[in-house]
C-alpha cells in the first residue's frame, strides 16, 4: 500500500480540519476578502459561463440558491463552477503581472477537495507566455468565491550535468521557528545536511513565547527531547549518527496542566559520507525530502517501499507536453543516490 509522505504545493500543505466549518455568506460583505484563504467575488472580464450563468450572475446568487444547484447537480456542481470563476481570477492576476499568456484559453483542473459544503477545491492551470517561460497558476475556491492566487515561474535545468552530494543540501545547519500567515512554521521543513557523526543542529526560536524541541511519538513521551528555547534565542540538539529525524516543537505545559501546543516541526535529514551505508528506507525519505525542497511543481510524493513516486497536476501537461520525461530526469539528477524514482501518469478530476 502506498504512503503518502506530503500532498500538494506548493498551496496546498497546512490547511487544518477547521476549515471545513469557515462559514460562507452571499451578502454585501461577500466582495470583501475574508476567511483563511482571502475569498472574494472576481471581477468579471471573460464571458464564459456555466449552466448558462455568467460569473456575475453566479456571483449574485444566494447560499440557499447556489446549496440548490447542488443538490441537482451533485458533488461536481462546485468544483465546475469553481473552475469558471478560478479562471476569471487568474487571468486578472496575470494580467496584473504583465504576463502575455500565449492562449488566454487555457483550462484549469482541480487538486485537492475538503468535503464541507460548500466545499474549498483547490485549482492550478500551467500557462506559457509570449517570452517562452511557463507558469503554475494556483489558488482556492469556496462556492463563487476565489481565493488568493499564486503564480510561479518554473525553472528548468540542463538534466545530464553531474551535480555535487553538496548542491542538495540546506544552506547551514539552523532551522528557524516563525508565524506565517497565521500558522508556526518551520524553516526549512525539511533540514537536508551532511555527516556522520555529533552532528550539530540549531532551532531558532522567533515566537512570542518558549518552545521544547522533541522528537516524534506520544507528545507526551516524545522519542527524544531536544533544547527548551526562550523567545528570540537559539538553541543546540547534537545527534549521535546519520539517518532521519522526525521533530516538533511544543510550548510548554502550566503548572499542574498538562496542556501543550504545537509549534510546528519537520525533519531532519543527515546524510552520511558514505551514502552506501543508508538503508533504502533512508534513502526513500531522505529522497523525499529533496524533491519536496526543490523546484519540481508536484502535486504529492510517494513512497511505496519500493522506491519514489511523483505525481503531477494534469494541468501541467498541457502547457509541457514533455514534462514526464523531463522531471523524471530532473528527479533523478537531483538526488546524489541510486533510488527507483516513478513520474505517475497525470490524474485528472475536473472535467
Amino acid at each position: 500500500m502506498k504512503t503518502r509522505l506530503l500532498i500538494i504545493a506548493g498551496i496546498i500543505i497546512s490547511i487544518g480540519i477547521s476549515l471545513a466549518i469557515i462559514a460562507f455568506t452571499m451578502s454585501d460583505e461577500s466582495s470583501k476578502s475574508h476567511g483563511r484563504f482571502n475569498y472574494k467575488n472576481t471581477d468579471p472580464i471573460i464571458q464564459d459561463t456555466y449552466l448558462d450563468k455568467t460569473i456575475s450572475q453566479w456571483q449574485k446568487e444566494s447560499h440557499e440558491s447556489l446549496m440548490s444547484y447542488h443538490d441537482i447537480h451533485g458533488d461536481k456542481f462546485f468544483e465546475n463552477l469553481g473552475a469558471l470563476v478560478i479562471k476569471n481570477e487568474m487571468l486578472n492576476e496575470l494580467n496584473k503581472q504583465n504576463i502575455q499568456v500565449l492562449d488566454s484559453d487555457f483550462k484549469v483542473y482541480s487538486g485537492m477537495v475538503l468535503t464541507s459544503l460548500p466545499p474549498h477545491v483547490s485549482f492550478e492551470a500551467f500557462v506559457n507566455d509570449t517570452d517562452s517561460n511557463t507558469y503554475r497558476v494556483s489558488g482556492m475556491t469556496q462556492s463563487a468565491e476565489v481565493g488568493d492566487i499564486r503564480i510561479t515561474k518554473l525553472e528548468f535545468f540542463d538534466t545530464d550535468e553531474k551535480l555535487s552530494r553538496e548542491s542538495v543540501l540546506s544552506p547551514s545547519n539552523t532551522v528557524v521557528l516563525q508565524k506565517k500567515d497565521n500558522d508556526e512554521i518551520a524553516i526549512p521543513r525539511n533540514l537536508i545536511i551532511s555527516g556522520n557523526s555529533d552532528i550539530e543542529v540549531n532551532f531558532q526560536n522567533n515566537f512570542v513565547v518558549p518552545v521544547r524541541i522533541q522528537g516524534n511519538g506520544d507528545w507526551q513521551n516524545p522519542d527524544w527531547y531536544g533544547p527548551t528555547i526562550l523567545p528570540g534565542t537559539t538553541g543546540t540538539r547534537n545527534f549521535d549518527t546519520f539517518g532521519v529525524y522526525e521533530w516538533h516543537s511544543r510550548t510548554l505545559p502550566l503548572p499542574g496542566s498538562i496542556a501543550s501546543d504545537y509549534m510546528g516541526g519537520g525533519e531532519i535529514l543527515i546524510i552520511p559520507d558514505d551514502m552506501g551505508m543508508l538503508s533504502f528506507q533512508d534513502k526513500e525519505n531522505i529522497g523525499t525530502a529533496i524533491l519536496q525542497s526543490s523546484e519540481i511543481p508536484w502535486a504529492g510524493i510517494w513512497s511505496n517501499n519500493n522506491g519514489i513516486l511523483i505525481e503531477f497536476n494534469r494541468a501541467i501537461f498541457d502547457a509541457l507536453p514533455d514534462a514526464k520525461e523531463y522531471y523524471q530526469a530532473r528527479a533523478e539528477q537531483l538526488i546524489p543516490f541510486d533510488i527507483p524514482i516513478t513520474v505517475e501518469d497525470p490524474y485528472e478530476n475536473y472535467e
